[in-house]
């Protein structure tokens, strides 16, 4: 066995429902949409049914059309995969070579650096206070490829377009991980026209409610398309997650009505949070929202009390700190009860 292997933990999705089997659970944990998919994609996923026993077409160009045409890109800029996760997996493994320098800004998403290790790379963890990230920084670095994050999973705040920029101008590599850019209308996904080194990676898991489905894609140059779809596996989108993903992209109405909701149930729980007095709440720009509490044990405690959040310690932060994801009206007034009895 490797001996990265012995180093590396197995990534922590914390807590679900299974795992509370007699209790009724409101899961405000995994920054899931709440809301139900379209009807258009219902029907989608159950005339798919019917084509599981056969291996879906291998280079999905079906699924990349209409990616293409969502993003006002080229079929020949669009890589898929088994959700983002797998294309951070492929990004690693065309560019990064045994001891070459990878640059983490953190606080941020932890599977960067599983990925980014398992190719024996030299990786910097520069810590930035509420993921104000400083381009100058990487920069002196020398990276080979940069992790950034924008709306930033799990401080909700985004990144300008300057800093992008910067810090593109400054490594060889840059992925830029916008998998809830849909609830911030701030997307950076133009500048990949200007920036060959730039991958800006994206999912059908939050905005269209897919995160069972497993769907993620990369815009970026041909060159790097070709390069990550080389590597992926080569039937890992099953029938029912390209039907699906098709359907929600020719669904996007109905999904922006659901945004609207969210967007707006997403300030109405920031300043119900902000009314209890040891709980420091960031601002977001995604479907989640960070805070810091200044009791411990509270994921626990509200577990008990059948809401599951979670905990975001792991991800580089000091303190206790809690990421909770927008939920329904009823379900954020049972958290923001559930907080004021603790």
């Amino acid at each position: 066995m490797r001996n990265v292997i012995r180093l590396i933990n197995p990534y922590d999705a914390g807590l679900f429902p299974e795992d509370f089997p007699d209790k009724e659970v409101v899961n405000l944990a995994s920054n899931e949409n709440p809301y139900e998919p379209s009807e258009e994609v219902k029907e989608a996923y159950l005339r798919a049914v019917n084509k599981i026993s056969r291996y879906p077409k291998a280079d999905y160009f079906r699924l990349k059309e209409a990616i293409a045409e969502y993003t006002g890109f080229e079929v020949k800029n669009i890589a898929v995969g088994c959700g983002a996760s797998e294309i951070i997996s492929c990004i690693c493994n065309v560019i990064v070579e045994e001891l070459d320098r990878v640059v983490i800004p953190m606080p941020s998403y932890t599977l960067y650096s599983i990925y980014a290790m398992l190719r024996n790379a030299s990786i910097s963890f520069p810590v930035f206070e509420k993921y104000n990230v400083d381009a100058e920084a990487i920069a002196k670095e020398k990276p080979k490829l940069v992790f950034l994050c924008s709306p930033n999973n799990p401080t909700g705040n985004s990144l300008s377009r300057k800093i992008v920029e910067r810090v593109a101008e400054s490594a060889d590599y840059v992925v830029l991980d916008e998998a809830y850019v849909e609830f911030s209308d701030d997307s950076k996904i133009d500048m990949v026209e200007e920036f060959e080194n730039l991958i800006v990676l994206r999912s059908f898991s939050k905005f269209f409610a897919l995160a069972g489905m497993r769907v993620g894609y990369a815009v970026c140059s041909a060159e790097i398309a070709e390069a990550i779809e080389k590597v992926r596996l080569p039937f890992s989108i099953s029938h029912p997650a390209v039907e699906t993903a098709i359907a929600a992209l020719k669904s996007l109405d109905y999904y922006e009505n659901v945004k609207k909701e969210i967007v707006a149930e997403r300030e109405r729980l920031i300043a119900g949070l902000r009314r209890i007095d040891w709980l420091e709440v960031y601002s977001s720009d995604a479907n989640f929202v960070l805070v810091k509490a200044n009791k411990e044990g509270v994921v626990e405690k509200l577990a008990e009390k059948g809401i599951l959040v979670r905990d975001a310690s792991v991800m580089g932060l000091e303190g206790l700190h809690i990421r909770i994801t927008v939920g329904k009206p009823e379900e954020n007034d049972r958290l923001i009860e559930a907080f004021k009895e603790i």
